[in-house]
């Protein structure tokens, strides 16, 4: 029994050693699992911080991409209305559109009858300028016979001139001689002063012989109406320089009448600025009228100190329409604030109104005037054929007119001169009368 146990209890001690070799191998086996299972659990540990760390940049981009497309759901909302605003802009434009194409139809459908009716005008143009050539040659046919009666006249008028001119010598030479037989009665010192000098004057041809200040005073003193008898002398000498056909004013007769006017300033006590405003209106406007023809009217112009004026008596024949005397003077004095072109247009204008209605001879002589002031100062005028061919064609006076008009000039009184004087212009009857400026402001 005594064995048993023993038996026993070594079966017990070996089996105790066995289980605890066993366990000592097995807490091996369990720290070695372990230490695995630890580092096993560090690796997951890191990989899951690092999928926490993924995971929460994703879910920032996530967030950036909503917002990202909430702006891009505004952005296509709002190109959505603009898409439809377009559509509804497109639909009116198609109508414009559809508008247009109609109004393009009719218009050239309009184009097309006025391109027919144009072709029928000049159909007509071209039977007009067939009648035309007949007309120039009919109007050819009438210029020279016009131009042979002008001569006619031209001779006449001289031959009534020089007689004129004998009657009025033996006028004088009548008035001497009795001056001579009625010294017994009274008569004025002044008006013996003026028979003599005037008298006195005859003796001298101004435009030949140089003549002094002393001279020109004594015949100026001796006469009653001193500015009267210059004006006549103006007159007198530009009638004979416009009967003899001549260019101008010689330079010594335009020195003698310069002289006459600064002597006659004199007498006044006055400059010559004063000699012509103290003049008649009439007288002065005669003035301006029969020297603005010639090529020295400045000069004699200036010389009297009128230049200046000049512009405002040009705005005052503007004003009263006499547009011919007005292109005259701005061509002759050079004026850069007006056009002469202009003024003879829209004398042409005033020409064509008056011939529509009823053509006469003055209507001749204006365009007449209008077409030598167009050729001296090379102005370019349009005038129709028209116009020409009714004015050169009308037959209420067949005779042929007058072209040169004449300008009186008011007779002085008791003056030992003429009665009057006349002188030829290149311009109508009723444009001359325009060179009276009815305005009594001050100027001429």
């Amino acid at each position: 029994m005594e064995k048993t146990c023993v038996e026993d209890e070594l079966t017990l001690t070996v089996t105790r050693l066995n289980s605890e070799s066993k366990r000592r191998k097995i807490c091996k086996s369990l720290e070695k699992y372990k230490a695995d299972s630890a580092g096993i659990l560090r690796s997951v540990q890191d990989h899951l911080d690092m999928l926490e760390t993924d995971i929460e940049k994703k879910s920032r981009e996530v967030e950036t991409k909503e917002n990202k497309l909430q702006v891009l759901s505004l952005k296509l909302g709002k190109v959505q209305k603009q898409i439809k605003a377009a559509e509804i802009e497109s639909g009116d434009k198609e109508k414009e559109l559809n508008l247009l194409r109609n109004q393009i139809k009719s218009e050239e459908n309009h184009i097309e009858k006025q391109t027919d009716a144009l072709e029928a005008k000049k159909r007509e143009i071209k039977a007009a300028e067939i009648e035309a050539g007949d007309k120039r040659k009919e109007l050819d046919l009438l210029r020279n016979q016009i131009k042979s009666e002008e001569t006619t006249l031209i001779e006449l008028k001289k031959s009534v001139q020089n007689t004129q001119r004998e009657l009025e010598l033996k006028k004088k030479e009548l008035r001497t001689t009795s001056s001579v037989f009625v010294k017994h009665e009274q008569q004025p010192v002044a008006a013996e002063a003026e028979q003599f000098s005037g008298d006195h004057l005859m003796r001298y041809e101004i435009s030949s012989v140089n003549l002094g200040h002393l001279e020109v005073s004594n015949v100026l003193r001796a006469k009653r109406n001193p500015r009267g008898y210059v004006l006549n002398l103006v007159e007198g000498e530009i009638m004979d320089v416009h009967r003899k056909k001549e260019s101008g004013l010689g330079e010594l007769l335009l020195k003698n009448l310069v002289l006459f006017f600064e002597e006659l300033a004199e007498i006044k006590k006055m400059g010559p600025v004063s000699t012509a405003a103290q003049g008649d209106t009439e007288e002065t406007a005669l003035l301006v009228t029969s020297v603005s023809n010639y090529k020295q009217g400045p000069k004699l112009f200036h010389s009297l100190g009128l230049k200046l004026k000049i512009p405002d008596y040009v705005i005052g024949l503007i004003n009263n329409r006499h547009y011919i005397p007005a292109a005259r003077l701005v061509s002759l004095f050079d004026l850069k604030d007006f056009s002469a072109q202009n003024l003879l247009m829209k004398a042409v204008i005033d020409l064509k109104r008056s011939a529509l209605e009823k053509a006469d001879n003055k209507d001749v002589g204006r365009l007449k005037a209008i077409v030598e002031l167009a050729a001296d100062y090379k102005l370019d005028i349009d005038i129709s054929a028209d116009l020409i061919a009714k004015l050169m064609f009308h037959k209420e006076n067949p005779t042929p007119p007058e072209l040169h008009c004449s300008v009186e000039a008011p007779s002085p009184s008791a003056n030992g001169g003429s009665s009057g004087s006349r002188v030829g212009l290149q311009v109508p009857k009723r444009e001359t009368k325009a060179f009276v400026n009815p305005s009594t402001n001050g100027r001429f």
